[in-house]
């Protein structure tokens, strides 16, 4: 199984809410020495043994302790998951199922050897929510999501899953997500302004969008508050604009970097999502329909969450483009 399979399985674990069977950890009575490489694999790599009694086995290859495993553990997966030449035919089984899922989620945690004690809270820097530690029954996820605009949400943004990985980690403010109603239970809400925490938000609740492929939710009211200044994230070369106005019309829009040959700047921006919003902002960008041009009075150019520099920008509507493309005319930096 390769990795963008490994990364379809650990989101379907996420979405159902689906547990497994072996705890993806070295340690423990239920984690991966006990019921993998004891079951099927200790027979012949241990330390303990020697000689014929290997059994084949390279003498330095070895599963019976954490520090001998680690600087193999990839192999292991290559062997035994991947190629399924480990164990040998004829000596042990082969790893079942639920043993393969394990040894999987094992590897993308980072092999860790037992579970971690970090109790910490999740951020938003206007961008980016991240979740250290997601309960979904038995099984723990480190999340990212990304701020989008939605017209069906109750506050006419949400957010959209970005990755998810196991994790070890555990936390007094946990999020917890409930397959059955879709909801995301965020207890605390760390909100991060140029790499320092300025605020705490507590209670925030996420609704699973149904059908949504990339998993959306809808951000349900709370105190998160949502940032009405445009944005570009060198990160995710995105620009976000929280309020665009259209006529008698508002309405939210991400749009991505591209290179566009015929703009003066050889720089563009596609649209990626465009929602109506109820948001009111004091920098609001402007769309002529009349001549195409998008005006930005202020964007700040952010990385890893930090405001680096101001500008404000003037885009032009490419003409017959779809989906919609705009032509980065010009920007001007902003002294703050």
């Amino acid at each position: 199984m390769n990795i963008k399979s490994s990364l379809v399985l650990l989101f379907s674990f996420l979405i159902t809410g689906h547990a497994f069977a072996i705890d993806p950890v070295y340690e423990g009575s239920n984690g991966i020495r006990e019921k993998v490489f004891a079951t099927n694999c200790l027979s012949c790599h241990s330390s303990e043994l020697t000689g014929a009694a290997r059994n084949g086995a390279p003498p330095g290859v070895n599963w019976d302790t954490y520090e001998a495993t680690l600087p193999n553990a990839d192999n292991a997966i290559t062997r035994a998951v991947e190629a399924m030449t480990m164990p040998p035919a004829g000596t042990k089984p082969p790893l079942n199922q639920e043993q393969k899922d394990a040894m999987l989620a094992w590897q993308s945690a980072g092999f860790p050897q037992g579970a971690a004690n970090t109790p910490i809270n999740a951020t938003f820097d206007g961008t980016t929510l991240k979740l250290p530690v997601v309960n979904v029954g038995s099984q723990k996820f480190n999340a990212t999501l990304r701020l989008t605009p939605l017209t069906g949400s109750p506050t006419g943004v949400g957010f959209v899953l970005e990755n998810a990985v196991l994790t070890t980690e555990s936390s007094d403010t946990a999020a917890t997500y409930d397959s059955a109603s879709g909801k995301v239970l965020i207890p605390a809400v760390d909100v991060v302004q140029n790499g320092a925490v300025q605020d705490q938000v507590t209670n925030v609740e996420l609704t699973l969008v149904a059908g949504s492929d990339p998993m959306t939710f809808n951000l349900e009211q709370s105190g998160l508050e949502i940032p009405t200044v445009a944005f570009f994230s060198y990160d995710a070369n995105k620009l976000a604009i929280p309020v665009v106005n259209v006529g008698e019309q508002k309405f939210s829009a991400i749009l991505n970097l591209i290179q566009l040959s015929d703009s003066p700047t050889g720089l563009g921006f596609q649209l990626e999502a465009a929602e109506l919003t109820q948001l009111t902002s004091d920098t609001p960008a402007t769309y002529d329909p009349a001549s195409g041009i998008v005006t930005l009075p202020l964007i700040n150019l952010q990385r890893n969450g930090v405001t680096e520099s101001s500008v404000s920008a003037e885009m032009q509507l490419v003409p017959g483009s779809d989906p919609l493309q705009f032509s980065l005319t010009s920007y001007t930096p902003i002294t703050q």
